[in-house]
């Protein structure tokens, strides 16, 4: 995983690619070609590489964990007026026992030439407070 500490002031260094940036706690794609189909992310191996990242979700705690994830924009209470998100995630959700580690792999199929935010959001059973990943 790519991290900076903060984006990088001037082009071409600011257009960063699949980079986690620390001072804004999102993690970008980067700029990616519109116009890609989604249904066909499970076949090619050069749309995996260019529009899909994976997180890696570990279970730290004493217990074993029951995780779903979601994106900010599609929960109850969002802008109506908001375009869909180009954010596609797999899985929906997992089971994790302590220690244990899990791949969630994130698609980003964008329709314009535009910034796009969104958030996923991941609820944990027994858990008061979800934890968010901001993405662009």
């Amino acid at each position: 995983m790519t991290q900076k500490r903060q984006r990088p002031p001037n082009p071409p260094d600011c257009y960063l690619h699949k980079t986690y940036i620390s001072n804004e706690n999102a993690f970008d794609f980067g700029p990616l070609l519109i116009g890609k189909d989604p249904e066909k992310r499970h076949g090619d191996e050069r749309i995996k590489s260019s529009n899909a990242t994976e997180f890696r979700i570990t279970n730290c705690g004493k217990y074993d964990l029951s995780a779903k994830f979601c994106l900010e924009s599609s929960l109850a209470g969002s802008d109506p007026k908001a375009q869909r998100s180009p954010l596609i995630f797999e899985p929906e959700s997992m089971n994790l026992k302590i220690e244990e580690t899990q791949s969630l792999t994130v698609w980003c199929f964008p329709d314009e030439a535009k910034v796009y935010k969104d958030k996923i959001v991941c609820l944990i059973k027994d858990h008061p407070n979800p934890a968010v990943f901001g993405v662009m």
